[in-house]
């Protein structure tokens, strides 16, 4: 079984009976050569597919992006453009070195030879040869691409829109534009990033979100930096087509460098970004620059088979792999030597109202032994403990409700309206919290519990962190914060919004965190991330 594999598809209606094939010797990266009606490796007859340009075939490699994430989800496929824009060039030049070459027809050993060892620029000395002769059998029905005029005009929903260029009118233009987030490059990326490179001729901007844009985005805070995004883009585009120049920038609002920029000349959208492109051009005549062309792709629909929950998105999205990432672990824990390895410690802290109760009844159903910080605390409050009387000595009488005890209402109204007030109760309460946690921390595993769950809001702020193997984090919205704490502890606005901004943002959350999760969705969701994250902390431990 070879990583990286090269695909030379000269019969696309193939694709589809042939895919499965292909998982069965690559399983990393699938290059795709696409030679339209080839019947020869080296010096191409001219035929009607040679002599259209690079965008005529852009359905095509839409068909391919679409049937090779159905098919073969786990491949990272790319469709390499060069060779479509220019059929005459005679290099193969990828950046991973191919280790094995496949073609879905056969051809002459002198062609073959020639091609491997004259052609391809990057393979393995034993580059392996694949050929395939169309007997290849599949349960996938042979449904082939949709013909180019269909596809085109499904994606051209925009007849009629003053600027929008049917996808029919095959144009191209030296400096083309687009925009967007670009988080875990999947294949709606990659359609709409080719689209781009086969109608530009010269230079290609690419406008990466950065950090202050992202904020409506569900799961924000998992998204990669706005670096590794943009060494992401910059990758697949060198790889595809490295003949074109390319400018890869980070973009602060809706526009970026297309409102001053006067050489652009198209912006390519994606169906749902369409209204941001007309914006564009309002701007552009604003500012006294020529308006773009705009060319229009429709989404990357998602097949059911492809959805791993009913609570992810209709379509090919980064939003459905950020809420797979939900009960995974998102990397190794930081070794913790001065920690005996028994029991295994999970810090299992969120925001305030981010559902930390309800995933900690869920490990505990799992096996877990846990402890819930905030109800244990109740009892370092307590008349007579040394630091009932600190805080009284600190916060005065006012603080204490008619049985003499320590009113937590009265308290929490103190100190959640004063960060300073705050930072004296923590200072006071914190360190008897801690030698009682790790008390009971010891009575759990002589009961028999391998891990140990400490649920604690504070983990972070009170460095109990360092005092863990591991930290799991809860992360919703914070309006969701809000909401869910008016109603259940009667709080004005500015009470509820007081105490989420007391809390740890998602952000800092998610820094920490080795294991993320989200209540955000219905209960069965919220098991189900429980139950893979548990799954994924006994291999962990099994191989320690």
């Amino acid at each position: 079984m070879a990583k990286i594999g090269l695909l030379v598809l000269t019969n696309p209606t193939k694709l589809r009976r042939i895919l499965p094939v292909v998982k069965q010797h690559v399983i990393k990266t699938l290059y795709v050569q696409f030679c339209p009606g080839r019947q020869r490796l080296i010096n191409p007859s001219p035929t009607s597919e040679t002599g259209t340009n690079g965008p005529h075939h852009g359905p095509a490699v839409i068909g391919i992006y679409s049937q090779a994430t159905a098919i073969c989800q786990n491949l990272d496929v790319r469709v390499l453009l060069s060779g479509i824009k220019n059929p005459y060039i005679s290099t193969i030049n990828t950046r991973k070195k191919i280790e094995v070459v496949i073609f879905d027809r056969v051809f002459n050993s002198d062609d073959v030879d020639h091609f491997l060892h004259s052609c391809l620029v990057n393979a393995t000395r034993k580059c392996e040869i694949v050929t395939l002769n169309g007997n290849e059998e599949s349960a996938a029905d042979d449904i082939g691409i949709p013909n180019q005029s269909h596809v085109a005009s499904k994606l051209s929903g925009s007849f009629g829109v003053d600027g929008v260029l049917p996808n029919k009118q095959f144009k191209v233009y030296e400096n083309v534009v687009l925009g967007g987030t670009f988080d875990r490059l999947h294949a709606g990326h990659k359609i709409l990033l080719s689209e781009a490179v086969l109608r530009c001729t010269r230079k290609l901007t690419v406008g990466i979100t950065d950090t202050a844009m992202l904020k409506s985005k569900l799961l924000w805070e998992l998204i990669e930096p706005i670096s590794m995004r943009m060494w992401s883009v910059e990758e697949f585009l060198q790889d595809v087509d490295p003949d074109l120049q390319y400018d890869i920038v980070p973009i602060y609002d809706a526009y970026g460098p297309t409102k001053e920029d006067p050489d652009l000349q198209l912006i390519v959208v994606s169906a749902e970004t369409l209204r941001g492109g007309l914006k564009v051009n309002e701007v552009r005549q604003h500012n006294q620059l020529s308006t773009l062309d705009i060319h229009s792709v429709d989404l990357l629909e998602a097949l059911p088979e492809q959805k791993q929950d009913e609570e992810e998105e209709d379509k090919i999205s980064s939003s459905n792999r950020r809420m797979r990432l939900l009960g995974t672990r998102l990397r190794v824990p930081e070794a913790r030597p001065s920690l005996p390895k028994q029991p295994y410690l999970i810090g299992l802290t969120g925001s305030i109202a981010s559902g930390k109760s309800s995933v900690r009844g869920h490990l505990e159903n799992l096996g877990a032994g846990v402890l819930n910080c905030d109800a244990l605390a109740h009892t370092v409050y307590k008349k007579g403990l040394p630091c009932y009387y600190a805080i009284v000595q600190h916060f005065g009488e006012e603080v204490l409700g008619k049985d003499g005890e320590i009113n937590r209402s009265a308290l929490g109204a103190v100190v959640f309206s004063s960060k300073e007030q705050l930072e004296k109760l923590n200072a006071l309460v914190w360190p008897a919290l801690l030698d009682l946690l790790k008390l009971e921390v010891q009575q759990l595993h002589e009961a028999g519990h391998q891990v140990v769950v400490l649920e604690a809001a504070v983990l972070l702020q009170a460095g109990w962190d360092q005092h863990v193997h591991e930290v799991w984090a809860c992360l919703i919205p914070p309006e969701e914060a809000v909401k869910r704490i008016r109603e259940r502890n009667n709080l004005s606005e500015s009470e509820a919004l007081a105490r989420v901004a007391a809390s740890p943002s998602n952000l800092e959350l998610a820094a920490k965190a080795d294991v993320v999760l989200s209540t955000s969705w219905s209960t069965a969701y919220t098991q189900k991330q429980v139950g893979r994250a548990w799954a994924g902390l006994q291999l962990y431990l099994s191989k320690l």
